[in-house]
């Protein structure tokens, strides 16, 4: 108890040089905190970002199927399944999808396109592919149209298509015959040629069946749940629920593994940036420590002289760093939370957007947690505990009349 009062009436008794370190301390504090912010915030956002606008959280596919995608690997969405997927409260939303390729002509010109057939409310809940139509209208919003489709904007400059144009595909059934019928353009999808949404055709789940043959036959079946973070835990909980062999469940890593095995490689890459950062704090709080701690030898060697035990000047010592970067810490909290939070909500703009593993990143954005905040409070913490010990030692060590004589 008289350590700590003592630690505490020493912060006092030299207000100056106690906000100068604190300052530093606090700044340190900050500094990494924002930057970890950063660090997650982008992360998340590139996350969000991919699995709001295609993968979903969770996929279920016929085995096989990610592996080597094709027409012939699919599965029945058994009315069980269906109650399932809809009853599990962890489950947010759910579609099903089919995908194919097909030869497309208007005219005298032609090209090959991918097709994503969805249901148009559904696939709505999932992910944002509503807010993709640029031009024209959603698929559920062309009831009178028969077998509506949504062509991509780069598709829709090569063929030259405009909206209520009719346009013929032609592909191959899943029963081996020879697809071929009519669609009529309602709606335009993609900003730009460049954007992933304007080399694919969206259309509706039923004439997606019909046109290929697949009865109720689908490939896909996407999951959007309540937090992205815990996609494998659903995942290996569906798979052991469902007991079906011919059925498999992935998280969004494994369906996405190029852009979650570049992210992983860029994490690594960032935690070396990381580790300077840390380097700096640690280099702040040691400068701050010894520049405290040797100003005041003459004072330690008085007190030696006067019989204090060296224990309890080791001891005050350590005691009154690790109050100070605790002081610090809990007033840099303010400013690390509200600065995490601002650039949370407000983010930084990227001219030009770039692209990141297939996925358009215009902004950097922070984030608040439990993480951002408290690491760095215990790392500036420990540090100010650890290189607290070298001078502690040597005060504590010292020769009475020679570090009197210091000054």
């Amino acid at each position: 108890m008289l350590t700590l009062r003592l630690a505490f009436r020493n912060l006092l008794r030299h207000k100056s040089r106690s906000l100068l370190c604190g300052l530093s301390m606090m700044g340190a504090y900050v500094l990494f905190s924002i930057s970890l912010g950063f660090s997650d915030g982008s992360y998340g956002s590139l996350i969000r970002m991919l699995t709001d606008t295609h993968s979903g959280h969770v996929q279920i596919h016929s085995q096989g199927y990610l592996e080597r995608p094709s027409l012939f690997r699919n599965f029945i969405l058994y009315p069980a399944l269906k109650n399932q997927l809809t009853a599990d409260p962890e489950i947010k939303a759910w579609t099903a999808r089919v995908f194919s390729a097909a030869l497309i002509f208007r005219e005298n010109k032609s090209t090959i396109a991918r097709l994503m057939a969805i249901d148009p409310e559904q696939e709505a809940q999932v992910t944002t592919i509503r807010e993709k139509v640029q031009d024209g209208e959603y698929l559920s919003e062309a009831a009178d149209v028969t077998n509506p489709i949504l062509l991509g904007r780069h598709l829709q400059k090569l063929l030259q298509a405009k909206l209520g144009e009719t346009l013929i595909f032609i592909g191959q059934g899943a029963d081996g015959s020879i697809a071929n019928d009519l669609f009529t353009v309602v709606g335009i999808v993609g900003k730009s040629s460049a954007d992933a949404e304007s080399r694919m055709i969206y259309m509706t789940l039923e004439s997606a069946q019909e046109f290929l043959s697949l009865g109720e036959r689908i490939h896909e079946i996407a999951l959007r749940l309540e937090n992205y973070s815990e996609a494998r835990r659903q995942a290996a909980y569906l798979q052991n629920y469902l007991k079906a062999k011919e059925l498999d469940v992935q998280p969004w890593q494994v369906v996405e593994e190029q852009f979650y095995k570049a992210m992983l490689a860029d994490q690594q890459g960032n935690w070396i940036t990381q580790a300077v950062i840390m380097l700096i704090v640690g280099l702040v709080v040691l400068i701050t420590v010894l520049m405290n701690t040797f100003e005041r030898r003459h004072e330690y060697g008085l007190l030696l002289a006067l019989g204090t035990p060296p224990g309890f000047i080791f001891r005050s010592i350590i005691v009154e760093m690790t109050m100070l970067s605790g002081l610090s810490v809990i007033v840099g909290l303010f400013f690390s939370s509200g600065l995490n939070w601002y650039f949370s909500i407000n983010g930084i703009a990227i001219e030009p957007p770039m692209e990141y593993g297939g996925v358009i990143f215009s902004a950097i954005s922070s984030e608040v947690s439990l993480f951002v905040i408290f690491v760095p409070a215990v790392f500036t913490i420990g540090v100010a505990f650890l290189v607290a010990f070298f001078p502690a030692i040597k005060s504590a060590r010292a020769v009475p009349i020679e570090a009197m004589r210091e000054n």
